[in-house]
């Protein structure tokens, strides 16, 4: 019996101390594979959180927060294709001149099939990790995240009524690295 108690007791502590470190915390991580956003715990308060191909958040405001890991199967590209070129050319930022036709069709109509439109502003930025990609049209925008050390992976977000800069912001990135 004391043994019980002892090993409740120490439960409830260890519990106690988790809670409280989050209590405090500033930030909450939320993990798409090995990419992580850390989203103000305070903007977390009302929100829904469902799961798809990845952690879908609809935030008491009604803007939301999708994403999901992208690879070559997901993404219909050839195992020999530099995964980490994807962004560039769905967002026009490089030719698709030296591709085979039917990669270059399939990647060429990419964009609209995220339902991102022909107006949308891209941007590519660099930070010590990687690239960000992203492609917006208020309130909708397009992002990728590529990482060196993930070479076979891609973060794709969905985000729906933030800023582009908020969800850089989310990643740990600024437009001025």
């Amino acid at each position: 019996m004391l043994k019980k108690i002892v090993l409740a007791l120490t439960v409830a502590l260890a519990t106690a101390s988790v809670h409280g470190k989050h209590a405090d915390s500033k930030t909450t991580s939320i993990f798409y594979g090995r990419f992580e956003l850390k989203v103000p715990t305070h903007q977390l308060a009302g929100a829904k959180i469902l799961s798809v191909d990845g952690p879908v958040i609809k935030f008491s405001d009604s803007v939301i927060l999708a994403g999901t890991i992208a690879t070559h199967e997901t993404l219909g590209l050839p195992e020999d294709f530099e995964l980490a070129r994807y962004p560039r050319y769905i967002f026009g930022l490089e030719t698709t001149d030296s591709l085979s036709g039917e990669l270059k069709q399939v990647l060429e109509g990419a964009l609209g099939s995220f339902g991102i439109g022909p107006g949308a502003e891209t941007a590519a930025i660099e930070h010590e990790r990687g690239v960000v990609y992203s492609a917006c049209l208020f309130p909708s925008c397009l992002i990728f995240a590529t990482r060196a050390a993930e070479p076979e992976q891609l973060l794709m977000l969905f985000p729906e009524g933030f800023s582009r800069d908020e969800i850089l912001g989310f990643m740990g990135v600024s437009d001025a690295e």
